[in-house]
């Protein structure tokens, strides 16, 4: 079996897709609820307000950060301070999951979420340029995290069109921080004038002209969180449907949260 099969499929089963993809759903529509070029917004904009709209929607969907419950209580816990804040279209479609299903966990001060070993971090880029990231270009801790091998083509990795061992470069692949997590990207981009998402989980790779080692398409393949509530798919969630019927979610109780470049950023 693949990386991309092993590690896909146990996001997916798990409900975690479900829930990455409502969050970044959710942020982006909140996002372009409020942009307007003639109030002076532009692209940059959209990437800053959008990284860090994605940041609080992951902690809510799940229940990290401000919004992190003790380990032990249920999904149904704590979900008056989920709600607050929440487009009510946004609120109806957020999967239900196990608090403890995903822990806040991030490298170097970048925002990082984590299920079982598998850690993502965040970047966005230029719509529809998802295989010319510049990852050399990127952060220290982004460089790091694309440096890692290909775990399906052990033994080398390919720099231009100069091949190298493995071991010739033990700083350049020191992408793992601890043996504990393995690290991955979650690539996002929307286009302002379109209104069309792009959403890649995946592997990245800083020694090739192709950006990736392999990315999942979350946007062609969505998926429900077994026995939760449904994730909403309108391929436009920031014009939702008056009409659309959702099943009400329970109503749980919970602590008050603590206070507290264009369309690319460094997220």
């Amino acid at each position: 079996m693949t990386e991309q099969l092993e590690v896909i499929g146990d996001l997916s089963e798990s409900g975690v897709l479900a829930g990455i993809t409502w969050a970044v759903t959710s942020a982006y529509a909140e996002t372009m609820r409020d942009f307007d070029p003639r109030r002076g917004y532009g692209p940059g904009w959209i990437g800053y307000t959008a990284h860090g709209l994605i940041c609080d929607r992951m902690n809510r969907v799940f229940s990290c950060g401000d919004f992190h419950l003790p380990s032990g209580l249920p999904a149904e816990a704590g979900m008056d301070a989920v709600r607050d804040g929440l487009h009510a279209d946004d609120f109806r479609t957020m999967p239900h999951l196990d608090p403890d299903l995903v822990s806040y966990s991030p490298l170097n001060n970048s925002p990082g979420w984590r299920h079982r070993s598998t850690r993502w971090l965040l970047q966005s880029y230029e719509f529809g340029q998802s295989q010319r990231i510049p990852w050399a270009r990127k952060s220290a801790t982004k460089r790091r995290v694309a440096s890692h091998p290909n775990p399906d083509q052990p033994g080398l990795f390919t720099l231009g069109e100069l091949t190298l061992d493995v071991e010739a470069g033990p700083a350049l692949l020191s992408a793992r921080d601890d043996e504990e997590a393995d690290t991955f990207v979650l690539g996002h981009s929307i286009h302002k004038d379109l209104r069309e998402r792009e959403l890649y989980f995946g592997r990245p790779n800083l020694v090739s002209q192709q950006a990736w080692h392999w990315k999942h398409n979350l946007m062609t393949h969505r998926q429900d969180p077994g026995g939760g509530m449904p994730v909403g798919y309108d391929p436009q969630p920031y014009t939702p449907n008056p009409n659309a019927v959702v099943s009400d979610a329970p109503v749980r109780l919970r602590t008050t949260p603590k206070e507290h470049n264009s369309n690319e950023t460094s997220g």
